[in-house]
């Protein structure tokens, strides 16, 4: 296979297009030593090949890699191919991007020895595949940084693909950009009420809750909620744990339910609750 090179990140990295414009990023022990742009890399030296089929996914890719280690990057973003490959997974693309800023802050964590478990649930009961591919992508990451995470990560990791679980629609019309900032005003005007904002602490998870208000204003123009419910008894076991968080997820939800005309899943409220608490925490931790 021939392989031509339009950019070299690292001595170990490439991004090469692969016959027909098809792009992809190659992994290999000095792989891109001494490459330039159009030099052409013997593709039986690649340990790694990452297909970047989506104009979309590719966008995403290069966004990324502003600020994430391409190590981490393309682990994540081989483990959801697999995941859609292996599992047959329909997964909307914004899991690209969470899944991928999640692995990075809890890397971060670990290398600090912040590291703290999740206080997801343990539901590989409900979704085996999940559990199977957050399995599969923790070995990968393990492997890929050479580090330890510890087995209770798959839950969080799993937690991500059930979340996502969708199918990309190209004719279905996107949320208005007016829309979406309304979403968006009316979360920040109920956080600014229980004195939460964006800092740098929090930035991340702030960054990504605003990424999934845009794909879920999505979804509910198209009429594509997620039917799959997680179970009420998790819904009311984070009721009881977070009261403060579910009580701001409660206001935030019956909002946008007015504001949309919809009725938003326990799934919604749920990762509206998970992704508060994260945000109080660091904001409790910033104070």
């Amino acid at each position: 296979m021939k392989l031509i090179v339009r950019q070299i990140y690292n001595n170990n990295s490439a991004l090469v297009t692969v016959g027909e414009g098809k792009e992809a990023v190659i992994q290999g022990k000095g792989i891109g030593f001494g490459k330039r742009k159009g030099d052409v890399i013997d593709a039986s030296n690649a340990s790694k090949i990452l297909y970047l089929d989506d104009s979309r996914v590719r966008g995403q890719f290069a966004s990324l890699l502003k600020n994430v280690p391409i190590d981490i990057v393309v682990t994540v973003f081989g483990a959801v191919d697999q995941a859609k490959r292996d599992y047959h997974m329909q997964l909307l693309n914004y899991v690209y991007i969470t899944l991928t800023d999640h692995v990075f802050q809890m890397y971060k964590r670990l290398m600090d020895g912040r590291y703290q478990p999740s206080v997801v649930p343990d539901i590989h009961d409900r979704f085996p595949a999940e559990y199977a591919v957050a399995q599969a992508t923790l070995a990968s990451i393990n492997r890929a940084l050479n580090v330890q995470f510890p087995q209770a990560e798959v839950k969080s990791l799993a937690l991500h693909f059930i979340n996502a679980q969708g199918e990309e629609n190209d004719d279905t019309v996107a949320a208005t950009p007016d829309m979406t900032t309304e979403v968006n005003n009316t979360v920040k005007s109920v956080f600014s009420r229980y004195h939460i904002q964006r800092n740098v602490a929090n930035q991340n998870y702030f960054d990504r809750l605003m990424i999934h208000l845009q794909y879920m204003v999505e979804r509910v123009k198209a009429n594509d909620q997620d039917a799959q419910t997680l179970s009420s008894e998790i819904y009311r076991e984070y009721q009881q744990k977070f009261p403060r968080s579910y009580g701001i997820a409660a206001e935030i939800a019956d909002q946008l339910e007015k504001q949309l005309q919809v009725q938003l899943t326990e799934n919604e409220r749920l990762y509206f609750i998970i992704h508060i608490q994260r945000l109080i925490q660091e904001n409790d931790a910033q104070e």
